[in-house]
């Protein structure tokens, strides 16, 4: 019986094929992963800013707030291009002089990223 010692050419190709595959999944599972990332980053980041503009308009006086509208403005924000939709009196009941709803949409092109709503009042001293 002649028998030689070592891999044959099959058993390599086969064994760097399995790894090849292996290596795939693995490239394509991080692929994965860094998309999902980078998505839950820019969320986060709109959140952010969403809590800045909520933050600005509670330091705005009520008079300076419009009773009815849309107000778009494009921000960049941490180096990302976001539009801050501002939507007034969404919700008739809070409109009068004492207050205002103001609905709160930050958009990354078409898509969007938060959705909040608000009712601003003023205090008044007696």
């Amino acid at each position: 019986m002649n028998r030689t010692e070592g891999f044959t050419l099959i058993e390599t190709l086969v064994t760097i094929s399995v790894i090849t595959i292996g290596i795939m999944g693995i490239l394509a599972l991080m692929s994965s992963v860094f998309s999902v990332n980078q998505k839950a980053d820019t969320q986060g980041q709109a959140v952010q800013l969403a809590q800045r503009e909520f933050d600005a308009l509670k330091r705005t006086a009520l008079s300076y707030i419009p009773a009815t509208g849309t107000a778009d403005s494009t921000v960049n924000y941490n180096g990302r291009d976001f539009i801050v939709r501002k939507r007034y009196c969404v919700t008739a009941a809070y409109c009068n002089a004492d207050q205002r709803s103001v609905q709160l949409d930050i958009l990354m092109g078409n898509t969007v990223m938060f959705t909040g709503e608000t009712v601003l009042t003023e205090l008044r001293a007696k």
